[in-house]
């Protein structure tokens, strides 16, 4: 069984990658679309390097974070739905987020670092990777975050609004990726809507999980006719 301190401290790692990972995406600013110049992608790069690798870093962080989270989630459900699936999904799918997001991190820290005397041609390569790298992540993300939903509402280990949250969040990256497809416009790779609407979803539905793992507000095991309180 679950001990307390491990769904509190997975509770706590869902918050820390949150916290993270806003920062991250906010604290360089508006990035250039894949669809500005060359130049402005490069100047843009060149003014904000500090700052993009500090967030760099706050992302490589907080990849092993959504994991730790993902992992104690997983094991709540597991305990009431053994002989179901649904927490493999969720834990595996965790690993696949949590591994592109560090890779995505390395990239974006890498086009920053050597900014400077680079080609503009190469800088834009790098920096359109990163982009549809990041768009591409929505697939990724859709995995944990449908096995989770389902695993509320299977379980009820948690209310269900949280499942449906949890569903309502996988579609949305889910449609966040077909952004690779444009390189202009509202729907550019690695844009507002197809990266950030994701990610600003995805961590409300953390935080309201991580929030009931952190106050261990969740049912009662039962075995046979007596209650076990989730320890």
């Amino acid at each position: 069984m679950t001990e307390r301190h491990e769904l509190r401290w997975g509770g706590f790692a869902g918050l820390a990658f949150v916290v993270l990972a806003m920062l991250g995406r906010f604290l360089p600013g508006n990035a250039p679309t894949v669809g500005d110049s060359d130049s402005t992608i490069s100047s843009w790069l060149s003014d904000h390097r500090t700052t993009i690798l500090f967030s760099s870093l706050m992302w490589a962080a907080a990849a092993g974070l959504v994991i730790w989270f993902s992992a104690a989630f997983a094991e709540a459900i597991r305990e009431r739905a053994e002989r179901s699936d649904v927490h493999l999904a969720l834990l595996a799918g965790s690993v696949l987020v949590g591994g592109a997001i560090f890779v995505n991190a390395g990239l974006t820290a890498a086009t920053a670092f050597g900014i400077d005397g680079r080609d503009a041609a190469i800088t834009r390569s790098m920096y359109d990777l990163s982009a549809v790298m990041t768009t591409m992540i929505g697939f990724a993300a859709a995995l944990p975050l449908a096995a989770a939903g389902i695993g509320v509402l299977r379980t009820h280990v948690m209310p269900n609004w949280l499942g449906y949250l949890g569903l309502l969040a996988a579609v949305v990256s889910f449609i966040g990726a077909f952004g690779v497809f444009a390189d202009s416009g509202t729907f550019v790779a690695g844009g507002m809507l197809m990266t950030t609407v994701p990610l600003l979803l995805s961590a409300v539905w953390i935080i309201g999980a991580s929030g009931y793992m952190v106050r261990e507000h969740l049912p009662e095991l039962t075995t046979g006719d007596a209650a076990v309180p989730q320890m």
